[in-house]
């Protein structure tokens, strides 16, 4: 499933009072690097994690439905919250919208919700579409929901750890008698939690 964002996430998982006070700084100096931070940490987890933290619409696309009724379409970025719709094109290329009536979302929360899933309902199969790029459009929201309380403090604490350690590793590392600079994530933090 190939994705776009629709309606990005409104605020981040961790506000800067509280993740200043997590590092201890009282001063104004440093905040906007703080900010960046913030926003490093939850890019690296989502990426590397695969999950949305605070919720965002996306399109998901498809080249086709699955061949079999019985095999579900997982959607990307758990927790799923909602699918809204389901577009796709006909045999004849005309573009159709796919009735919820005839298709359920399986939706899975807390924090280790896995991807959610979506397939027809009994007595009903996935449309027949024409085989080309990105011929099913799924639009859905996902996240643990829309203000920072709703993130797992579970997860909260992941990213506190790794704003900690970028914020207190600026220099190059020495490992062994090499010195070098941590790229990007440069660890995995996230090793210790499994969020599936």
């Amino acid at each position: 499933m190939r994705l776009s964002v629709t309606t990005p996430a409104a605020v981040e998982p961790l506000d800067l009072t509280e993740t200043k006070l997590y590092l201890r700084v009282s001063h104004v100096k440093e905040d906007a690097l703080i900010n960046r931070l913030i926003v490093g940490a939850r890019t690296a987890f989502e990426r590397d994690t695969g999950r949305q933290l605070i919720t965002a619409t996306r399109d998901g696309f498809l080249d086709g439905f699955p061949r079999s009724d019985r095999q579900a379409i997982h959607i990307a970025k758990p927790p799923l919250l909602a699918v809204n719709a389901v577009t796709y094109f006909d045999s004849s290329g005309i573009s159709q919208t796919w009735s919820a009536a005839e298709y359920t979302a399986q939706v899975f929360s807390g924090p280790f919700a896995r991807r959610g899933m979506l397939s027809p309902k009994p007595d009903f199969q996935y449309p027949l579409t024409r085989r080309m790029p990105n011929a099913v459009t799924v639009d859905f929201a996902a996240g643990y929901g829309a203000t920072a309380a709703d993130v797992p403090d579970d997860i909260k604490e992941a990213l506190l750890g790794w704003i900690s350690f970028h914020y207190l590793t600026r220099e190059p590392v020495v490992t062994g008698t090499i010195a070098t600079r941590i790229p990007g994530l440069g660890f995995d933090p996230w090793l210790e939690y499994d969020f599936g």
